[in-house]
């Protein structure tokens, strides 16, 4: 019994080895589809090369195993995008490729050359427009306050960490969070009118069909995908169906209970392992994977970053790594695999952003005014994990006014409640608070003395937290909120690296040297903008700008023999 649950958690993807055929064995093999160019997996990177493709003249099929949307139709819908945008022009916002350049490269690193990072802010204002021809909905409803996400009645944001030194040093502030118009979280309002236009352009949507493995010539050129599909029309397919939509419509209960989840998986496996059918697909222009990362393939994150397994995974179930084993079954280079995206946000409410957070040493780590991601990293980097936000009583008193939706998302009220009564530790005194946490009491005292002596004197913080966002901490009792990466509120996550890819085509590289030919990547199964860092909206951002990328020139290319 206990194998087989661990089995289940594992997340363990089985893939098939490359089916190798020489040129008579291409001839006489029995393919069930034949197109220019297969997409395998059909999210946001999937449906942008997809619609690309097809541009150039290409005949388009898409592999996907559920019903299509992938992370990006569950996400927040957010956009990154600058450079002088429409919404940046109608909300009087000035913004130019340069300037968002010159914040990005703080952000990416090495994930990518300047060259392409360039090119990425450069295209960014065509993207978004492309998107908006497509008819995705936004709107310059510029938000007043610093979120993490904003309510249903602002659709444009600062969605990273533009406003705080270093950044503002090096580029001028500006708000690039683009969300996709629709209540709630925005990834549907993003993904559905893309899904249309790539239906009414032409492409063929292959769903509940599974990439298990790719097909190559004898030189080693990817030719086709061989497939498994659950029988159309029958009762197991539509019972795949349905397990699926109950997953996603799940997916917030999942996140937090953990087991239903990796049942759901577990009955939906079975499903295909009993029911599906082998079927196989022929490329001739090129295959392109979009799969997404692997962070619900618990045995790929023990190998690659196995200090982010306390984290909870974001996504859905296809984010297992699937299309990254393709690429290096086939001897694809991997690049940044142990990064990981851990958000752990405070904000809102205000209050929680006017404390300090503090290492277990009783030291002040970062601003408290950091993006999510960010302040995971710092926490990771400075703090070793280990990590509590400190209030007092005036602060936890304002949470309960500042949680309303007008000012937050019912997600984001529930992540401040659990912090303040399910994850915290109470004192009447500091001393009493420093007992309980088992840090220097003399540590915890000097971290509060100075930094109300900052927030009185109104004087510039060391770490760039604008003096409106501090306070004055000084009425008991005290509490210390656990943002542990393993604490009692945990993390959501995302991986960020993926296939190495040839920057200005997508095509994926080998281990031995040059590229794979007929093989593409993009998205989170790809090395690109969002893989050493994330803000929200890099991701989407990056999928779109990828997936055209490749799209573009697979769908260019001369069929191959």
């Amino acid at each position: 019994m206990r194998g087989w649950w661990k089995r289940i958690q594992s997340g363990a993807v089985d893939t098939t080895p490359p089916l190798r055929l020489d040129e008579l064995a291409l001839d006489r093999h029995d393919w069930t589809y034949v197109v220019d160019v297969a997409v395998v997996g059909f999210g946001g990177a999937g449906v942008a090369a997809a619609l690309e493709a097809r541009a150039q003249g290409a005949r388009v099929a898409a592999v996907e195993r559920f019903s299509g949307g992938g992370s990006t139709a569950i996400s927040g819908g957010i956009v990154y995008a600058g450079g002088g945008t429409s919404v940046q022009a109608d909300a009087g916002v000035e913004d130019s490729s340069e300037n968002m350049f010159n914040y990005l490269i703080q952000e990416t690193g090495d994930a990518v050359c300047e060259d392409t990072l360039r090119q990425f802010c450069e295209d960014s204002a065509g993207n978004l427009e492309w998107l908006r021809e497509l008819g995705v909905p936004f709107e310059a409803s510029l938000c007043p306050f610093k979120t993490s996400y904003p309510s249903n009645e602002y659709y444009y944001y600062y969605s990273g960490n533009e406003s705080f030194p270093p950044y503002s040093d090096k580029a001028r502030p500006a708000p690039r969070g683009h969300r996709a118009h629709g209540r709630g979280v925005s990834g549907a309002a993003l993904f559905e009118p893309l899904r249309r236009a790539a239906l009414a352009g032409g492409v063929s949507i292959l769903s509940q069909h599974r990439a298990r493995g790719l097909i190559t010539n004898a030189d080693g050129a990817v030719l086709g995908v061989q497939l498994s599909r659950m029988p159309a029309g029958s009762l197991a397919a539509w019972l795949h169906r349905q397990l699926y939509a109950l997953l996603i419509f799940c997916r917030y209960l999942t996140i937090y209970l953990a087991p239903v989840m990796w049942l759901l998986r577990w009955a939906l496996e079975s499903l295909e392992a009993a029911h599906a059918e082998t079927a196989s697909l022929r490329a001739h222009r090129g295959v392109i994977i979009s799969t997404g990362g692997f962070f619900f393939n618990q045995d790929m994150l023990r190998q690659y970053a196995p200090e982010h397994l306390p984290g909870i995974p974001l996504g859905t179930i296809a984010d297992d790594g699937s299309g990254i084993l393709l690429g290096q079954s086939v001897g694809a280079s991997t690049g940044m695999m142990h990064n990981v995206s851990q958000w752990r946000f405070i904000n809102p409410p205000e209050s929680y952003v006017r404390g300090i957070l503090i290492d277990s040493e009783g030291n002040r780590i970062c601003n408290e005014m950091l993006y999510g991601a960010q302040l995971s990293e710092q926490i990771m980097r400075r703090a070793g994990g280990q990590a509590w936000l400190l209030i007092d009583a005036s602060l936890a008193d304002q949470t309960l006014r500042e949680i309303g939706p007008n000012r937050a998302m019912w997600f984001q009220s529930a992540a401040a409640l659990m912090f303040l009564f399910m994850a915290r530790r109470k004192a009447s005194t500091l001393l009493q608070l420093a007992a309980k946490l088992h840090m220097p009491v003399e540590n915890l005292q000097r971290t509060v003395n100075d930094y109300n002596a900052l927030s009185e004197k109104g004087a510039e913080d060391p770490f760039g937290k604008p003096a409106e966002h501090r306070a004055v901490l000084q009425q008991g009792p005290w509490y210390a909120l656990d943002c542990r990466v393993d604490g009692a509120v945990r993390n959501p996550s995302i991986t960020l690296g993926g296939l190495r890819v040839d920057e200005k085509t997508g095509q994926v590289l080998a281990d031995k040297g040059g590229v794979i030919k007929g093989l593409y990547a993009a998205g989170r199964s790809a090395v690109g903008i969002a893989s050493h860092s994330y803000v929200s909206g890099l991701s989407i951002a990056g999928c779109i700008f990828s997936g055209r990328r490749a799209g573009h020139h697979a769908g260019g290319q001369q069929k191959q023999a």
